[in-house]
């Protein structure tokens, strides 16, 4: 560097005031529809999720934020009935167990990972005491239940 050259200025860090977030819905091109079963497969979630006083308090507050019912009906609108609850219930217990994990560690994660797993690979022989381990147990055979009604979702 020159004597002559002039010295860069220390960079001061810019302090964001407000920033805009895209209207990505006015970019749609599709139409968004709604499932015509949503309240029904809602209030049957619901029922299950409930059932045994799995969520209580502040964590079932929580659930009815979710609005899982809502979102699997606009992700699935020409779906059945049958197919929207299979969906609806699978996602609903996705959200279930990520708000447990939340408060767990390592070890408190692997064993409920365990009783999942174990549950639904061995639904007819495993036989978990955890709710955890029931409810994946509770969903594997209404998902058997339910595949011939399931494979039709095709021809939705």
């Amino acid at each position: 560097m020159s004597p002559s050259a002039p010295r860069p200025q220390a960079m001061t860090p810019l302090r964001l005031k407000k920033f805009i977030i895209p209207d990505l819905v006015s970019h749609c091109t599709f139409t968004l529809r709604i499932n015509r079963h949503r309240k029904q497969i809602t209030t049957e979630t619901k029922k299950w999720l409930f059932k045994d006083g799995n969520l209580l308090g502040q964590k079932r507050s929580a659930y009815h934020g979710l609005n899982a019912g809502l979102l699997t009906a606009m992700c699935y609108p020409d779906a059945g009935c049958p197919q929207l609850r299979v969906c609806n219930d699978f996602l609903t217990y996705l959200f279930h167990l990520d708000n447990l994990s939340d408060d767990m560690d390592n070890r408190g994660t692997k064993s409920v990972a365990n009783e999942v797993l174990n549950s639904l690979y061995h639904p007819h022989t495993w036989r978990s005491p955890a709710k955890v381990g029931k409810m994946a147990r509770e969903y594997v055979f209404f998902f058997l239940t339910s595949w011939r009604t399931l494979t039709d979702i095709s021809a939705v």
